[in-house]
């Protein structure tokens, strides 16, 4: 059956199984939806099993204790390394971005009347006609 919401479901079952305490439907649903109740997926096909199978051994296991040695390595010496994308080096090294001039705006009126403002060269107001 398909629910509205976790509380019609358990209100559902709780007037089937008045005996039980509420908490008990609750753990049930709980314990059923963790451990893969109904879903909306539809089985998979031996031939579709067998692709993936052969897709997972193409691909091979990924290699990471060598990333996690020269991860290692590099906290007991401080050498500025490159994994995939990003970077680390050591906090010495770092340098923040740089600030740019301007505000963001949470509250459009709040932000035209501050100080800020006055030292923005020009801004442009939007107005909105939702109303």
């Amino acid at each position: 059956m398909e629910f509205v919401s976790r509380d019609k479901c358990i209100a559902h079952y709780h007037e089937q199984f008045p005996h039980l305490p509420r908490f008990m439907v609750e753990m049930a649903l709980d314990y059923d939806l963790a451990n893969g109740g109904q879903t909306q997926e539809k089985p998979k096909t031996g031939a579709q099993k067998r692709k993936a199978k052969r897709i997972k051994q193409l691909q091979g296991e990924r290699e990471t204790s060598e990333v996690k040695q020269l991860i290692e390595a590099s906290k007991k010496q401080p050498i500025a390394i490159e994994i995939d994308s990003a970077k680390v080096i050591p906090q010495g090294e770092y340098q923040p971005a740089p600030m740019m001039k301007g505000c963001i705006a949470v509250d459009g009126a709040e932000v035209v009347k501050s100080k800020l403002v006055d030292s923005i060269d020009s801004y442009e107001v939007i107005e909105n006609d939702d109303d």
